[in-house]
């Protein structure tokens, strides 16, 4: 965190950027939102800043914004506050109940790391290190990175009590969700169980499940692998299908699915009331914690932890303290409240500020420069941005990976140490795999991507139990080629364990002499079909 008198002095600097004094600023915020109003910027701003360490309110930050013409966001940066934070620090939670994830990007001329494909004179092998596939490339703008998309997806972490998925999806993984159904898929739903897997919303949960058409509207959200009693909803009414699950990045080897999941909760198979958009902040924030299934004290020991993730104390909430928070019509006080919030409950940021009644229009929508809010490029990088953006369209592979993909969820850049459990990351710890080849284990169905822990080498020393989340091994034959699969040591030897494709079928087992231990998957990304 910047001291209060060094970001006095760069308010002052960002404002003559703009020919802009304190004093005009404070005169144009009583002309535009009145002298009596919590978006009004006293003329002795700079002295409290320099005396406190509150900061400036949301309102106020909203009428510098609005005033200078200079984006929200990069003047919540210009005092330490990065809203990118906010979907960072939802992953870092293991949470009862799935959380739809805020995949906003919101500093939009953050520099990002880039690749470009490098030239082959042969096909790519089924299974490529990535470092054999990319290179370096001058990083690129956010904007420009964003500018690529061709369709937007919702992504949601699974809860621990979102088991009608299981196995195709687990507790932790991440999913993307394509919200562009059509109509007619809808109406295509029979009385057998979907062949995808839906995410649904109630007035309680989001639910991750197939779903069985009863009669009418009324479906059923089941599983078709065990017999966990299904969740009966009527759409439209207490249920609406926010999108299809098309895709995961699952984690692997962590060896928490060590045995079936529990039955459905109780609570989990009531009726839920009907669907109901908060109207108050107060509302939003109640629905949205008891949506998670957290208590107070729950919630409060969380806020602890992004307290200690953002090393500012002010992000803590008592438990009383959030109690009161379901009663607010306006935003907290303190900025570290509100991302609080929006962290442990899952709530949109600009949500939040919509429930808390701030004006959002004639917002301005100008980066600040680079050097007055701390933006900065890479390492090493020294050249100029407009040499480079003309290669970003380039056709190599990643644009190919790209057009196939729809979209780079560049949300997930700064929780990839997070998701993959590797703290320093290079393109060596990734490989792709091509989604045809026959694989040994059916997590490796339709996989495109795999991260590797090139530190754990030692498979296990027995075979593992049904249903366990077993390790996965990269591997090297002595021809150069690659295999991924689960696999222990037998005697000196590889035993390569051919994992079912359905629960509690036999594990098949192979084993091999020709073969090295590159590492240990930690994480898969592939499609859901």
């Amino acid at each position: 965190m910047r001291t209060p008198i060094d970001i006095a002095g760069r308010v002052r600097q960002v404002l003559s950027t703009r020919g802009l004094t304190l004093y005009q600023v404070s005169r144009e915020s009583t002309r535009v939102f009145g002298h009596r109003s919590p978006y009004h910027v006293p003329e002795h701003f700079y002295s409290a800043l320099a005396t406190s360490n509150a900061g400036p309110t949301i309102h106020q930050f909203v009428a510098l914004s609005r005033i200078s013409g200079y984006r929200l966001s990069d003047w919540l940066l210009l005092f330490g506050f990065s809203l990118d934070d906010i979907s960072r620090l939802q992953i870092l939670f293991t949470r009862p109940r799935t959380i739809l994830l805020d995949a906003s990007v919101y500093d939009e001329d953050q520099w990002i790391p880039w690749l470009k494909g490098r030239t082959r004179t042969s096909a790519l092998p089924a299974i490529a290190p990535l470092a054999q596939v990319f290179e370096p490339a001058p990083p690129r703008r956010a904007r420009d990175v964003l500018s690529l998309n061709t369709q937007r997806f919702l992504y949601a972490k699974i809860g621990r009590e979102d088991i009608l998925a299981f196995p195709d999806l687990i507790p932790g993984s991440i999913a993307r969700i394509d919200p562009s159904i059509p109509t007619q898929f809808h109406s295509a739903l029979a009385q057998v169980s979907s062949s995808r897997i839906f995410l649904v919303e109630t007035a309680s949960r989001l639910t991750c499940g197939r779903l069985r058409r009863i009669r009418g509207n009324r479906v059923a959200l089941c599983s078709t692998s065990f017999s966990y009693p299904p969740l009966e909803v009527t759409l439209g009414h207490d249920a609406r299908i926010l999108g299809v699950v098309d895709a995961e990045v699952r984690p692997v080897g962590t060896g928490r699915l060590s045995r079936v999941p529990a039955q459905t909760p109780a609570r989990a198979s009531a009726p839920p009331g009907p669907l109901q958009d908060p109207a108050k902040l107060g509302q939003l924030i109640r629905m949205s914690r008891t949506r998670q299934g957290l208590s107070f004290r729950d919630a409060s020991a969380m806020s602890r932890s992004v307290a200690s993730a953002l090393d500012d104390q002010t992000y803590f909430a008592s438990p009383g303290t959030l109690a009161d928070y379901e009663r607010l019509s306006r935003p907290p006080r303190h900025i570290q409240k509100i991302l609080s919030l929006c962290i442990l409950y899952g709530i949109g940021f600009r949500d939040f500020l919509r429930a808390g009644e701030i004006t959002l229009d004639s917002l301005g929508s100008d980066p600040v420069p680079d050097e007055l809010c701390g933006r900065t490029a890479p390492h090493g990088f020294r050249g100029s941005e407009k040499t480079h953006t003309n290669e970003i369209g380039t056709p190599d592979f990643l644009s190919v990976l790209i057009d196939q993909w729809k979209e780079i969820p560049l949300f997930l850049r700064r929780s990839l140490s997070e998701i993959t459990r590797l703290p320093h990351l290079s393109l060596l710890d990734f490989f792709s795999v091509a989604p045809e080849q026959d694989v040994a284990d059916s997590r490796l169905s339709n996989a495109a991507l795999v991260a590797v822990n090139r530190r754990l080498k030692r498979p296990l020393g027995s075979p593992p139990p049904a249903l366990r989340d077993e390790p996965v091994y990269m591997l090297v034959a002595r021809d150069g080629g690659y295999l991924c699969a689960p696999c222990t040591f037998d005697r000196g030897a590889l035993a390569l364990h051919r994992q079912p494709s359905t629960p509690l079928a036999p594990v098949e087992t192979e084993t091999r002499t020709d073969l090295e231990v590159i590492g240990q998957v930690t994480a898969i990304l592939r499609r859901l079909t």
